[in-house]
């Protein structure tokens, strides 16, 4: 079963997946950059770093992008073999087509979480260049933020893997991730706590969690009912998913 996970990674070495990651990661360094210039308050003192507000700018870039970056993860993993007409090859191995998808979707989360950790990483060392210290409390709750995003964002990857495989091809997840995106920017820059019952956005609750200022504090009313339906969403999209990829046909990849 290793193996097939080993299998999968490398057959990403050769793509533009990894380049994808690092160009999603670009605006979290030029903003952890941008946070960490000095400040001058209305009184002409220099405003203190706020760790709490680089990780709430990080969350909310990571929760924006991630729609479109993982659902363009998880279609080409999904897609590639449909597109490259290596499909029957692939559910001619001795592993079973169900551990088969699992696989692909570890591999997904494995890549989620790698573009979390790397931009919570990033945040890390922009305030150890500047301060050269860091409030354990705070540095505990970002990563505690980013665990969460990584969890949660994988709660609609079965989605996109659906999609892919009804369409074998990676554009309609595309288009499906830019389209969240485009919400997403809407609905955060709202603050609402309402949003996150939108399942692609129920990762933005652990990053509003982290927010100060804003106009609606305390407990969000809507993480249960927005669980609820998140769990939902995975559980029917996963077993559509299993059932699509069990009955399908070995065929040539048309």
């Amino acid at each position: 079963m290793l193996n097939v996970v080993y299998a999968e990674i490398i057959k990403l070495k050769n793509t533009k997946i990894y380049w994808l990651i690092l160009i999603a990661l670009i605006p979290v360094c030029l903003w952890s950059i941008l946070a960490v210039l000095p400040k001058v308050g209305p009184n002409g003192t220099l405003v203190p770093f706020d760790l709490q507000e680089l990780f709430y700018r990080q969350g909310m870039i990571v929760t924006i992008l991630g729609p479109l970056l993982f659902s363009l993860i998880t279609g080409y993993i999904v897609a590639r073999e449909y597109q490259e007409r290596t499909i029957n090859q692939v559910f001619s191995y001795p592993v079973s087509r169900v551990s088969f998808l699992f696989i692909k979707l570890l591999v997904v989360l494995l890549l989620i979480s790698i573009t979390a950790v790397l931009s919570f990483v990033i945040v890390v060392s922009s305030m150890l260049l500047v301060i050269h210290q860091l409030d354990m409390t705070m540095l505990w709750l970002g990563l505690k933020m980013n665990l969460l995003i990584c969890v949660l964002s994988f709660g609609t990857i079965p989605v996109a893997a659906a999609i892919s495989m009804v369409w074998k091809s990676v554009i309609p997840t595309a288009v499906l991730g830019g389209c969240v995106s485009l919400i997403a920017v809407i609905c955060e820059l709202g603050h609402s706590m309402n949003v996150i019952l939108f399942p692609w956005l129920t990762p933005y609750w652990p990053v509003r969690n982290l927010a100060q200022g804003l106009a609606e504090m305390g407990p969000n009313p809507y993480v249960i009912p927005a669980l609820v339906i998140l769990i939902i969403t995975f559980v029917v999209s996963l077993s559509f998913c299993i059932f699509y990829y069990k009955r399908a046909d070995v065929h040539s990849g048309t």
